[in-house]
Formats: structure tokens, sequence, C-alpha cells
């Protein structure tokens, strides 16, 4: 059977990543070594799905600077289709300052850039890359007023949206948040939304039934080495997390995304399709930086056939 086809929108930023013993309190001077990776919430999506075997598209809009080509060139050496892919004249690419602990953890500062002046003409343009019945997973990073006329194009195209509310901002109407099907926060933007401090799975459910009163199908929230937790209107399940050593979590969740719409463009089942989006996330995690760090499906499948072995 033939995957639905999927298209990101979404950001695209060059990270500039210093890898540092641990990170910084304010005021204080660190030494660390820079590297600069392609990266970006949409970008970073669009990269994962591309590396498990889909053809996706991305929209995105990165300038005509030196950035912006190394930003396209990481997106078709992955086999992102570009051709919605808007270059910004006379603009700079978006860019985000990461810092990486040795824990894992990090720190990012993000510049926009060309991302900051997606309007809602540009999104009808960008309507012609949208096919009848696909996925659309979307960000937070975009203009609130560019995600507004995106997500009213649903009644129309008839597609299917994954909303990553991430970074999480305020503006939203209603009649935006009735038009997503998946919403999937981490628990901090889970918090940011609803109010609701995740401090155990009965407070997961309760952030995530929040969420459904927002106006969505379903709320998936990640929760780190806890997992995810998934409700709808007739179901409520958590994914375990896989147990992995971790080096760098800066593109977790855009892995996360990016597999949970592979797997849905597959017609996996949802809680199967969780797991695997599970899998990518952990796989991603063990390698440092963002786009470089998305396995590839047989790194997957071997990842889980080997947990399920164990669980034999």
């Amino acid at each position: 059977m033939s995957a639905t086809p999927v298209i990101f929108f979404g950001t695209t930023n060059l990270d500039l990543c210093f890898n540092v013993e641990r990170l910084p309190t304010p005021g204080e001077s660190l030494i660390g070594s820079l590297v600069r990776h392609p990266g970006g919430k949409g970008a970073n999506q669009a990269v994962a799905a591309a590396r498990l075997g889909l053809k996706p598209k991305l929209f995105t809009r990165i300038g005509d600077d030196e950035a912006g080509s190394v930003l396209m060139d990481s997106l078709l050496n992955a086999g992102v289709v570009t051709d919605a892919v808007q270059i910004a004249r006379g603009e700079v690419s978006g860019s985000a300052l990461v810092m990486v602990g040795d824990d894992g953890g990090n720190m990012i500062v993000i510049d926009p850039g060309a991302n900051a002046n997606v309007t809602p003409e540009i999104i009808d343009d960008a309507a012609v890359h949208i096919e009848r019945g696909s996925i659309v997973v979307a960000e937070m990073g975009l203009p609130i007023s560019a995600l507004e006329r995106l997500f009213s194009l649903k009644p129309r195209l008839g597609f299917q949206l994954i909303f990553n509310p991430a970074p999480v901002r305020q503006g939203l109407s209603r009649e935006t948040w009735s038009q997503v099907d998946f919403v999937t926060p981490n628990e901090s933007e889970a918090f940011e939304l609803t109010g609701i401090e995740i401090t155990s799975m009965e407070a997961a459910a309760q952030a995530a039934s929040a969420l459904l009163g927002l106006g969505p199908r379903a709320a998936l929230i990640t929760l780190g080495e806890r997992g995810a937790i998934y409700v709808d209107s007739t179901q409520t399940f958590l994914v375990p997390a896989f147990p992995v050593v971790v080096v760098d979590t800066t593109a977790a969740g855009d892995a996360f995304n990016g597999g949970f719409a592979a797997a849905l463009s597959r017609g996996v089942p949802i809680r199967d399709a969780v797991r695997q989006a599970m899998a990518v996330a952990a796989l991603c995690v063990t390698r440092r930086g963002a786009q470089q760090s998305m396995p590839t499906a047989a790194e997957v499948d071997e990842f889980l056939n080997h947990k399920t072995l164990l669980e034999l």
C-alpha cells in the first residue's frame, strides 16, 4: 500500500551549536566547542520523515545567503522534496544558538530571520503543494497569522493535521484549534498551554484532556524518559520510553513528530505509530546535532526488533 503524502510547514535555521561540559548559569562564561548544523523544527521533522523512507514535501522560507545554501543542500541530500521551499531574496536565513551539555540538556535562542516573514498570502500560494487527503504537519515557529490561514484551508483541502505547538505562543483562535487532529506538545509546552504541571501520569492525563478542550481531536504529550501519553475521545494510553544513553536532546521532539507522521502515512495503528515515533526519538538523542541525528528506517526497525526480543 502506498504511503499518504506528507507535507511539513515550519522553520529552517542554521544551528550554531556549542558543546559544553554543563549549561552555564546567568553571568557565567564557559569554554566549549562550536559546530554548525542545519536545523529548524519544520526542516528537522521533514528530514526525519525522509530518513524513514518517505518523500515528504517541506514549505519553509530561507534567505538567499550562504546559510540558505547550506540549509537547502541538507534538505536535498536527505531526500526532502523542496518544490515548496521559498527563497527570500535579500533576507537572511534563520539561525539558532544552541548550547548542549554533556548530560544531553540544551538551551536554545532563535533568530527567525526569513521565517518571521511568512504571510497568509504566502501560505495561500504554498497551498498548491498540499495534495487532497494528505497529512500536514505544522509547528508554531511560523507567524500566528500564517498558521491561522494554513489551518483554515483544511475543510477545503481535506488534509489531516498534526500540530506541534512549539515554541508556544498565544493567539490561535478556537476555530483554528478545532482544525487540529493531533496536537503534540512536550510536557513543558503542555503546561504552558493548560497550566497543569505534569508531576504524575494522572496529571499528564489531565493535561491531555485539557488540550482536547482547546479543540483538537487527539492530544499526544511527550514526557521525556517517562514516554508519551495519548488521549482522544475513546481511549487513553501510555507508551513507555526506550532507555538509551542520551547525548543531545536538541531535536528529540522533531524526531518524534517526523516519525509519528511517517507512521501515520503508512497506515500504522495509532498505538504502534506512537511506539515507532518513540523509537525514532530515542535513536535521535544518542547522537549530536539535529538533522544528522535522524535515524534511517533500517535503524529504527533493528532497534524495535531488538527491543521486542528483550520484552519476550
